[in-house]
């Protein structure tokens, strides 16, 4: 069954995945990986969609629960060549606020999620990507999401404050 749709229910249907700049920040990107931050349910619904994460569920309340406790990243894999070899489409990335002790950060362990929800231990996730052959580009995103997580949760970081985290420090 092939389905027809009129220009304007297109347009439509393309305005209600339209993100601004401001629903969301890109971390890293190369023609093969885009690390993207989602800043609101929306944003989270559309660069989540097709995965079983719970925070691209747009009826739940999952995504401020974890955007508000934590950070939260979506590694999308552009290629589909590499989006064979990994058997995966997209990662999230997740760790809790950091503990600031004395003027050092201490980020908390990072836990990686496959499209199908599934956690995969960090080191195994480096691990497998480097066998595959996309270390260097994993792991430099991944370094983009440490200092994005780091960087969040400073009490000097008056951008997050303005933002409205019900708990910022």
């Amino acid at each position: 069954m092939k389905i027809v749709l009129t220009e304007s229910q297109l347009t439509t249907l393309m305005e209600k995945f339209k993100i601004g700049d401001d629903e969301r920040i890109k971390l890293y990107e190369t023609d093969d990986f885009l690390l993207v931050v989602p800043l609101t349910r929306t944003a989270s619904c559309k660069y989540g969609a097709g995965s079983k994460w719970c925070t691209t569920d747009k009826y739940d309340n999952q995504f401020e629960a974890h955007f508000d406790m934590g950070s939260l990243a979506y590694l999308i894999v552009k290629n589909p060549e590499i989006q064979n070899k990994l058997q995966n489409t997209k990662f999230a990335f997740f760790t809790n606020r950091p503990k600031y002790n004395d003027g050092s950060k201490d980020l908390g362990r990072i836990v990686v999620y496959d499209d199908v929800n599934s956690v995969m231990p960090l080191q195994i996730f480096l691990n497998f990507s480097e066998d595959m052959g996309y270390y260097l580009p994993v792991k430099t995103a991944l370094n983009r999401f440490i200092e994005y997580a780091t960087e969040k949760f400073n009490p000097n970081n008056f951008a997050q404050i303005k933002r409205g985290l019900i708990n910022p420090f």
